[in-house]
């Protein structure tokens, strides 16, 4: 049984330089007005999510919210 890695959105303080978004390849990434940065996209696993928020650590940047989004309609339909 195949498993679609699930879509999250992690919404931090600030908006990252740009060399920094690389880390976030595959992410759609939103320059919010309120000067927060929303990241939204699949994460392939558990272990890619953590690793992705302890990077955002190590850099200081303060996490506003994670969020696991659920689709609205299926897929493939």
């Amino acid at each position: 049984m195949s498993h679609e890695p699930d879509q999250y959105e992690i919404r931090i303080e600030g908006h990252l330089a740009p060399h920094r978004l690389r880390a976030f390849e595959g992410l759609a990434v939103t320059h919010l007005p309120d000067g927060d940065t929303e990241l939204v996209g699949r994460i392939v696993d558990q272990s890619t999510l953590y690793g992705l928020l302890n990077w955002l650590h190590d850099l200081g940047v303060p996490l506003v919210s994670v969020r696991r989004l659920r689709d609205s309609v299926e897929e493939g339909s």
